[in-house]
């Protein structure tokens, strides 16, 4: 039976890294290596393991965000607005008038343009059979930021459940490694 302070310490790792998925600004990797370097092994993997069950957790609090906004009522009416713009700028650039709108928003359209692309382009691997294999890779290398995959994977028609198994998969792999390092690097003094 493990004693209360190792309790606390993986306790403690599931906390940090509920907090950690929804904020870049506390990094969970932090703490599995200070419990890596500060702990036995046993602990170290144990904390690591319930930071990546608390990481999932705070990525499918992002999921589910973005799949119920693509249902709002808000998000409905921007779109409509965004289509209704959209008319507006190919009905006059087919008439060869100048589209609507001022300097600054003229000079955005190919930004927005290119982002409308980004954007789909993300939703579209995600809805196929390698969007599990991307949020894997996001979950234990970091890349693409499992931040935004959540929400881009949130917004496709992957299922929440290889959502759930590919990102805890992921970031176990990503964690447990973590706190691994300080027993393969060998001793510098």
């Amino acid at each position: 039976m493990p004693d209360a302070g190792t309790i606390g310490l993986v306790a403690l790792g599931l906390l940090v890294g509920a907090v950690s998925a929804v904020t870049p600004f506390l990094p969970v990797e932090a703490y599995v290596i200070g419990l890596a370097v500060q702990n036995t092994q046993t602990v170290a993997v144990a904390g690591a393991v319930a930071a990546a069950v608390g990481q999932t957790v705070g990525k499918v609090l992002l999921f589910s965000t973005a799949r119920g906004a693509t249902s709002s009522r808000w998000l409905t009416r921007l779109r409509e607005r965004g289509a209704r713009e959209a008319a507006a700028i190919e009905a006059a650039e087919q008439a060869g008038e100048q589209p609507p709108g001022g300097p600054v928003k003229r000079a955005l359209r190919p930004v927005g343009r290119w982002l409308k692309r980004v954007n789909s382009l993300g939703v579209r691997l995600l809805s196929g059979r390698w969007g599990p294999a991307v949020v894997f890779l996001s979950g234990s290398v970091g890349i693409p930021p499992l931040l935004a995959i959540a929400f881009y994977a949130g917004t496709s028609r992957m299922s929440l459940k290889a959502f759930i198994v590919t990102c805890l998969a992921g970031r176990t792999v990503r964690f447990v490694a973590l706190a691994l390092v300080p027993d393969l690097v060998p001793d510098l003094f």
